[in-house]
């Protein structure tokens, strides 16, 4: 068995894929010990992105794997495609704009192997070709997390210690079998359907201050106009709201309710308008009735929580969802958030 298998989704990306590749065939942990898994999500490119992979395949064909869609699933449907192949160990995630420390694998991997750790989290630099590498400086320190009671994972789940992207862990594959978890498809923000419910069936995870990835951020900028913004905000919803109807089909439902509950307020609910207030996003009366119905709807007893003392921000949206909100009193709220 092969100590990580490391899932690449491709689209258009042949002028990434060399770094990105030679990053990873470079790791100190050894290629043999690698499984790389590119997937080709339907390129539109005259065939240059399923050609260079075929070219990686061919230089290594013992610890490399290509796959081509013939439909564009996105970079979530493609790490789906890539998951029913993967046979490693562990599992990694590797976008194919992005590029990894030559040590990456070989740290990570004794990490999890020497704390019997479900999922390893590592910290990340933000990468342009103008700036070069500049570290995320998010306060991390190095520590384990076992979690042995319901009361401590209630805990854990509030700290939010681990987030909810993909790319920055390491996860143990048994894991993922086993919680039966996959990425939204077809959308972006695809990552916390894969992540979250993996917070309840992991005990263990290992949390570094260490910084592994490269991840590369586009200089010009995302398109700013109404379609564009009504996609984005929709497609986060779309997510968020998978999230929690996934939750309610797990065991963990009743015991971790209001903790669930929470989550999906803040990401469905409040993280939605704080993110298009913080983006000059346009949020229309319509799509916030839409929201408040559907909040109403999952979550009748919103108004209420034991964590109130500490979102006060958040239980005022939810309380005057509840008792009548007017779009008068929805713009002021923005302006205090």
């Amino acid at each position: 068995m092969k100590k990580v298998s490391v899932i690449i989704p491709c689209r258009n990306a042949v002028k990434w894929l060399p770094k990105c590749f030679l990053s990873l065939v470079s790791q100190t942990i050894g290629i043999s010990d690698l499984e790389l898994i590119f997937v080709d999500d339907a390129s539109d490119d005259e065939g240059a992105t399923w050609n260079m992979l075929l070219e990686f395949e061919a230089a290594y064909p013992e610890s490399v794997m290509v796959i081509h869609l013939e439909e564009n699933l996105r970079q979530g449907g493609a790490r789906n495609v890539a998951l029913n192949y993967a046979a490693g160990e562990y599992l990694a995630f590797v976008d194919a704009d992005d590029f990894v420390a030559e040590d990456f694998l070989e740290k990570t991997y004794e990490r999890a192997k020497a704390e019997d750790a479900d999922i390893v989290q590592f910290e990340y630099f933000y990468y342009t070709d103008r700036l070069g590498a500049v570290p995320a400086n998010r306060n991390v320190q190095n520590e384990i997390i076992r979690i042995r009671t319901p009361q401590e994972r209630k805990a854990f789940l509030m700290s939010e210690k681990i987030t909810y992207g993909c790319w920055n862990k390491l996860y143990r594959r048994e894991l993922v079998q086993r919680a039966g978890v996959k990425y939204a498809e077809h959308v972006i923000y695809e990552e916390p359907l894969f992540v979250y419910p993996l917070l309840f069936y992991a005990d263990t995870f290992a949390v570094t201050e260490e910084a592994f990835y490269f991840y590369r951020q586009n200089d010009g900028g995302t398109m700013r106009s109404d379609m564009k913004q009504a996609e984005t905000l929709k497609m986060h919803m779309q997510v968020q709201l998978a999230v929690w109807n996934f939750m309610k089909c797990t065991p963990f439902f009743r015991e971790y309710y209001e903790e669930i509950k929470l989550y999906f307020l803040h990401t469905y609910f409040y993280e939605t308008l704080y993110f298009a207030k913080q983006r000059e996003f346009t949020i229309s009366w319509e799509q916030y009735s839409s929201m408040e119905r559907t909040v109403l709807k999952e979550v009748p007893d919103c108004s209420e929580s034991e964590y109130e003392t500490v979102i006060p921000k958040q239980m005022e949206l939810y309380r005057m969802a509840v008792t009548g909100m007017t779009e008068e009193k929805l713009r002021a709220w923005l302006e205090k958030i």
